[in-house]
């Protein structure tokens, strides 16, 4: 696993015009230095499988740059000091609150996330994606929040204003 002193040693030791996103792709080739228009993404996720899909399917996608993955908000947190992501696509929201407020967090669900969604929108997440999306959703849902946007399933929203609603004082 990519460590951020890994991602610090392997980062300075590339070729002016390329760069890596981890050990192993340091070893197998070297990827181009990304524009600053592209988008730079850090997966996170407990399962080396799922991060591994995930950084296929965002390989392919023209404006998206995969900088690195880690298994836990800990590395996540150590990892972006590394490599700077705009966002962090994540299956746990406790990495939101690993990370810099400029980060976005894109957080992936089994379902819409309705039980959870209150508290991952305080822990920081900006996008919340169910798990069981297309593969063009993702891409879609990293553009979004990379650009500053916010993306809340329609039924997990309308519970959230439900939760803001039913705290709020109603002035008399």
């Amino acid at each position: 696993m990519l460590t951020a002193t890994d991602a610090r040693a392997v980062l300075a030791a590339a070729p002016a015009g390329g760069t890596v996103v981890s050990l192993d792709h340091a070893r197998r080739r070297r990827l181009r230095l990304p524009r600053r228009t592209d988008a730079r993404v850090l997966v996170v996720g407990a399962h080396a499988l799922e991060r591994a899909g995930l950084r296929r399917l965002l390989d392919d996608e023209p404006g998206l740059v995969v900088v690195g993955e880690a298994a836990g908000p800990a590395e996540a947190a150590a990892l972006a000091l590394a490599v700077a992501p705009d966002v962090v696509i994540a299956d746990a929201a406790a990495v939101a609150h690993a990370l810099d407020d400029r980060t976005a967090v894109l957080l992936l669900v089994d379902r819409d996330g309705e039980e959870a969604l209150a508290g991952a929108v305080r822990r920081g997440v900006t996008g919340v994606l169910a798990k069981s999306s297309r593969p063009h959703e993702l891409a879609a849902a990293v553009r979004t929040v990379a650009a500053g946007g916010a993306l809340l399933p329609p039924r997990a929203l309308r519970r959230l204003i439900t939760e803001l609603v039913g705290t709020a004082s109603v002035p008399s």
